[in-house]
């Protein structure tokens, strides 16, 4: 017997951070009676002709990202065969697009993939503050479609954080010091390129250890575990300093890059309010870091950075007269209550009802949906100073983390193993005896990860308690019939509707798009044309 993965009972269970409490039932996910399924489905066709009509083509990227979603976590499209090595019983879980910006599953799990891995086997026990900055209108344009230009607002605001680190901590460091010597702040970059009401908004928020590592002594040999020293808070005036000498920089790149001229950036330097917002009022100390479910911990700010476009609960549909999606509405977040660091920034409002709402046409939707898809092949999350991949001391500081507390010792010495053969390390040139390297860590189980989300583990069968093995991978079209016709699931997918044509009511309104602005118009603004004299 085969049984579909819906719902099971809610069982008691340990929390980390508290005594025992109810887990909420594992449900397979139905994205086909989901809005945004609905909103794809009945106007991608008709959206993406009028996109090429109007000379506007969409990105093929964004097109295949857009049909993998709709086949997201369909049965008929093939499932994951799993049975109960207990009763017996039969399970199915269908497979994903593992998409990149439109399919809020698969941006979920990146989302909590990401944060648990940095969480556990990069950032070590150390305590860690989130940087956020935006660059001025004027220049975010250049951000969206110029890789070269984000990596230099990237480089440079980095430079000054661990330039602000070193002095708060304390820390003497000479301009001629070697750059193997001196201290260094271990950071991951994150970059958005969506604000919290569907725009288009590149911005780039940063998870910083709120101190600098000092490498060891040269006498202290190669195994010697680099000095942390934490730094003390930061001052609205430090915050000022770094914001300032951030603004400076950027705009002389841009000068310097060409894209904007002497004149505009004498002008942007000139303005008294300089369009740079520096934010630094978020820091996770080691007391609340390592609880996954408290909302102050390390992995819930990390997740808060890798956090998907948008949020799908928030997002409803309201259907005309002729059963069409007429209006799309997305409610905005409430703003939280908070005490920020920097000049003009006040309490935000948590008054019932602050909630924003914008209301979109679905073409408009599907227009700012397409912004938002991150082009491919292109890291969301980069990784600074002794966290970067190339850096000397990046396996003795990874190694403090709370997963990799087991390969310590291997790390701390640089690659010197206990048996004599070395693994590669800082005084073994030799690669012929190197040991395998390891699994990849930045990859968990997808059991494991919704059990370490939502508290709640997949693959226990709910009858009798027992594990769920997956035995098989359903993808041919004669046996996935056969079963889903046993479960009683649809054998089709949702249909995809056709394009239509222009509406022929000339109650709605006419829309002309020029140069990405919409301009409506109604029908009594249209001028009057004499067809005898044509």
């Amino acid at each position: 017997m085969v049984a579909a993965v819906t719902g099971f009972p809610a069982r008691i269970r340990r929390r980390p951070h508290g005594g025992p409490a109810a887990s909420r039932r594992y449900e397979r996910r139905r994205p086909e009676k989901t809005p945004l399924h609905r909103i794809i489905s009945e106007n991608l066709e008709s959206w993406l002709e009028w996109r090429q009509a109007a000379e506007r083509p969409v990105s093929g990227y964004v097109e295949e990202e857009l049909r993998g979603y709709l086949q997201c976590g369909l049965l008929c499209f093939g499932f994951a065969h799993g049975r109960c090595t207990g009763c017996g019983q039969g399970f199915v879980v269908a497979f994903s697009c593992k998409g990149r910006g439109v399919c809020p599953s698969c941006n979920g799990r990146h989302m909590a993939q990401t944060a648990a891995h940095l969480a556990d086997h990069v950032i070590p026990p150390v305590p860690v503050r989130q940087w956020v900055i935006s660059v001025p209108k004027r220049l975010r344009g250049f951000l969206a479609d110029r890789p070269r230009a984000v990596a230099a607002v990237t480089r440079i605001f980095l430079d000054e954080i661990e330039r602000t680190l070193i002095t708060v901590s304390g820390v003497t460091a000479p301009t001629d010091m070697p750059s193997a010597s001196r201290p260094r702040l271990g950071g991951i970059s994150f970059l958005h390129r969506f604000g919290s009401a569907l725009n288009h908004h590149v911005h780039l928020h940063t998870c910083v250890t709120d101190g600098v590592f000092v490498p060891a002594a040269a006498e202290a040999g190669c195994d010697a575990t680099p000095a942390f020293i934490p730094a003390r808070p930061i001052t609205q005036t430090d915050l000022a300093a770094l914001t300032e000498r951030v603004r400076r920089r950027v705009i002389r790149w841009f000068r310097r890059a060409g894209l904007i001229d002497a004149a505009a950036a004498a002008d942007m330097l000139a303005w008294e309010n300089s369009g740079f917002s520096v934010d630094a009022s978020v820091r996770i100390t080691l007391i609340d870091r390592d609880v996954p479910s408290y909302f102050q911990s390390l992995e819930h700010l990390l997740r808060y950075c890798a956090r998907p476009p948008f949020a799908l609960e928030r997002l409803s549909v309201t259907r005309g007269l002729d059963g069409r999606i007429a209006r799309i509405r997305y409610v905005l977040p409430r703003h939280k209550a908070a005490n920020w660091v920097g000049s003009g920034r006040g309490r935000k409002s948590t008054r019932p009802g602050a909630n924003g709402v914008v209301e979109l046409t679905p073409f408009e939707f599907l227009d700012r949906l397409a912004d938002l898809v991150p082009p491919p092949r292109k890291h969301r999350h980069r990784y600074h100073g002794v966290f970067a991949p190339n850096h000397r001391l990046r396996r003795a500081v990874t190694a403090l983390a709370i997963g990799n507390i087991g390969k310590r010792r291997e790390a701390a010495a640089d690659g010197h193993a206990t048996d004599g053969h070395g693994t590669g390390g800082c005084c073994d040139s030799s690669h012929e005896h190197q040991r395998p390297r390891s699994h990849d860590t930045s990859r968990i189980a997808w059991a494991k990860l919704m059990a370490r989300v939502g508290e709640e583990f997949p693959l226990e069968c709910p009858a009798c308690g027992g594990d769920i093995r997956l035995i098989a991978f359903i993808t041919e079209p004669a046996p996935i019939r056969r079963i889903l016709t046993h479960l009683g699931e649809p054998l089709e997918p949702p249909p995809l509707l056709p394009a239509r044509g222009p509406p022929t009511d000339w109650g709605e309104l006419v829309q002309a798009h020029d140069d990405r602005a919409i301009f409506q118009a109604s029908p009594d603004e249209l001028p009057t044309i004499d067809i005898n004299r044509l």
